[in-house]
């Protein structure tokens, strides 16, 4: 029995860290790979593993552990701050959603609690691939990505009833809203009892185990606290995963919540990749041969179904059409939360599998093409509203901006770093333009009083606008690698090659950047990393002709290749 287990498990870690991997290498998302390691070892694959209650469990703790970090984020002042995009915006959407859908599956003659369910299923997106390629793309603070990212938050709040929906509905009673409505009022009677009553104990007993000064302690007390209010809330008729939101809430109100949150972060990313491992272990490929037709409708459910309802909440919020679109298409795939209920509805044999499978390879379709829409979503521009005459009045306030310019800078990008940039500019009296497309950037740079305008650098008449072709030099602060190489390839059209300045976050793109027309790349973790051993060395007893030596070499020996192209 031990041997077997071990083999099943190191099966599943094998396999999952080569798909993660190769996921990792394609940006892609991890939850993809571990699916896909999932479908590759489970009884549709290989068959090395079977679905059995040892790997349901390590799914189940992995939904603790999933709540858990989700009601470390959970704060009532956040929601109240954010009231229009997360409460008003997320429950337009998720009841949109789950009305239009669960009504239309009900008139189709299917039973009331699946249609919910469903619904609820369709209604939700992935927080986390959506907020990772948001990051990517560097729209995490722009206006659809604020958007978006507040009705992704509503989204994880909107799990909690549809889990205490499924559980009651799991015991096969008639649908009795009475019942229904005690068990919510029961849930949120927990969270508010929790609240008040535990908040004290629980921040003491963290208290006491932080007061130790070991580690081991502390993390024990906060897996005690976070696997005790699982059991708990099982003792009191609600799902386990409900509990665990509870204990994440409580402590996300606390001065422990960032420590709990990184000692615990292990724990839940591995656990809550073998819940997707199992969830892939699930899925029957062979139905897309069986009922492609389901699963070509659920898809259009996903992908156009929810991205219509969304584009409308955003319009009847006052979003502008390009706005309300670019987070229609953000959020139009399906979820983890998604997978969640329909696995927990199919385990206990609330939905049957001929109706459930479908929707799980189309949520899992969806999911796997989400990066790639997030990624094109700017190209709804073309679509929507008239781009033509936006660009044309941005670019006549940018060439008046730059008429009187003439061997400058051009400074695409005035964040963090193109802000200290302009600064140093500004100092030299060195004449430059700034370009920032994110509003909030943009506003932030000109309250400090730098010379910027609002545009996308990465625009040819844009650039053009700003006197590409009498500028000396072209510095790029930003890190979307695609907008870079355009920007590159535009500056050496020009008749006199123009120098370019590139600043990454990291030293991996540099041989691909300087391909494509840099002529020195800044790779932020080098020069952060270089400086600070510099400063080092000097405060050990070096001299600074002796600290200069070894960080010359240093610099000489980290791309060899590119010696004259890595500025650091």
């Amino acid at each position: 029995m031990t041997e077997h287990l071990l083999t099943q498990s190191l099966s599943m870690i094998m396999v999952s860290a080569i798909a993660v991997w190769l996921f990792a290498a394609l940006r892609m998302p991890a939850a993809m790979g571990y699916l896909l390691a999932g479908l590759a070892i489970g009884p549709y694959g290989l068959n090395l593993v079977a679905i059995s209650d040892d790997t349901l469990f390590l799914a189940e703790l992995g939904l603790i552990f999933l709540m858990f970090m989700v009601g470390l984020e959970f704060s009532l002042t956040t929601l109240l701050a954010a009231r229009t995009d997360v409460l008003l915006a997320g429950s337009l959407q998720v009841g949109g959603t789950l009305v239009a859908i669960a009504a239309a599956l009900w008139s189709l003659g299917l039973d009331p609690r699946i249609a919910i369910l469903l619904g609820g299923a369709v209604a939700m997106s992935s927080t986390a691939v959506a907020m990772s390629q948001l990051a990517e793309q560097g729209e995490i603070s722009s206006q659809h990505g604020r958007f978006a990212i507040g009705i992704l938050l509503f989204q994880d709040i909107a799990t909690i009833p549809l889990l205490v929906a499924v559980d009651s509905w799991s015991r096969q009673a008639p649908v009795d809203p009475v019942h229904l409505l005690g068990r919510l009022g029961l849930a949120a009677i927990a969270i508010v009892a929790v609240s008040i009553i535990a908040r004290p104990l629980v921040r003491n007993v963290l208290a006491n185990a932080s007061r130790s000064r070991s580690n081991d302690s502390f993390l024990l007390a906060a897996l005690f606290v976070a696997l005790g209010a699982a059991y708990l809330a099982h003792l009191a008729g609600l799902a386990l995963p409900i509990g665990a939101f509870i204990a994440g809430m409580v402590i996300g109100g606390s001065d422990f919540k960032h420590r709990v949150e990184d000692d615990l972060r292990p724990f839940r990313d591995v656990l809550v990749g073998l819940f997707f491992v199992t969830v892939g272990m699930q899925i029957d490929l062979g139905l897309i041969l069986v009922s492609p037709y389901a699963i070509f409708a659920w898809c259009t459910l996903f992908l156009f179904g929810k991205a219509l309802i969304t584009f409308i909440v955003g319009l009847m919020l006052r979003r502008t059409a390009a706005i309300a679109l670019r987070v229609a298409v953000i959020l139009a795939h399906g979820g983890e939360f998604g997978l969640l209920l329909l696995t927990l509805a199919m385990n206990t044999g609330l939905l049957p599998s001929e109706i459930g499978q479908p929707v799980l390879i189309a949520l899992a379709l969806t999911m796997g093409l989400a990066p790639l829409l997030i990624q094109r979503g700017a190209l709804v521009e073309h679509i929507v509203g008239n781009r033509r005459a936006r660009v044309a009045a941005t670019e006549t306030a940018i060439r008046t901006t730059s008429a009187s310019l003439n061997q400058h800078v051009v400074l695409c990008g005035c964040g963090r770093v193109g802000r200290l940039v302009a600064t140093a500019f500004e100092a030299a009296k060195i004449p430059h333009i700034a370009i920032e497309s994110d509003l909030a950037r943009f506003k932030e740079a000109q309250r400090q009083g730098h010379a910027i305008v609002h545009g996308d650098a990465a625009h040819r008449r844009i650039l053009s606008a700003a006197g590409l072709a009498k500028a000396r030099l072209i510095v790029i602060t930003f890190d979307r690698h695609s907008a870079v190489e355009r920007i590159l390839k535009f500056a050496g059209e020009q008749q006199t090659a123009i120098p370019c300045f590139v600043s990454t976050a990291d030293n991996q793109d540099i041989t691909s950047l300087v391909k494509a027309g840099a002529k020195v790349v800044f790779p932020e973790n080098l020069a952060a990393g270089l400086a600070l051993a510099d400063q080092s060395l000097l405060l050990c007893g070096l001299t600074r002709e002796e600290a200069g030596r070894i960080i010359t070499s240093l610099r000489a020996e980290l791309n060899p290749d590119l010696r004259e192209r890595v500025g650091v």
